[in-house]
């Protein structure tokens, strides 16, 4: 099987056809979960080496755990929002991914 490679840009673009206030939770999250140094708008118009940090961050394999902690936080921000229906689709194909993950990461240390 091979690897499962999600990004932060991956899960930025699952959530296009939500309002804009979901990429807004997610540019939240990465400031507050400390995966970001500042906001995603201030680094994209900052320095070479801001822009840089931003790509490198958003381009980046995330771990199972990450996953989940982006999904999570996303969705506790969202809860009740009228849109959140669809974010949950979203958020249940991305937690099933981690966990398919977790469970390969699982079985290779076993074997």
């Amino acid at each position: 099987m091979s690897k499962i490679k999600i990004t932060i840009t991956d899960i930025e673009n699952d959530l296009c056809d939500l309002d804009t206030e979901y990429r807004e939770a997610l540019a939240s999250c990465l400031t507050e979960l400390k995966y970001l140094s500042n906001t995603p708008l201030k680094l994209s118009l900052g320095t070479e080496m801001q822009q840089e940090e931003l790509e490198k961050v958003y381009n980046k394999p995330l771990k199972a755990k990450q996953i989940k902690e982006i999904i999570n936080f996303i969705a506790n921000e969202m809860k009740g929002d009228f849109q959140y229906g669809q974010f949950s689709e979203i958020a249940f194909n991305y937690i099933s991914i981690a966990n398919c993950m977790e469970k390969s990461n699982k079985s290779k240390e076993r074997g």
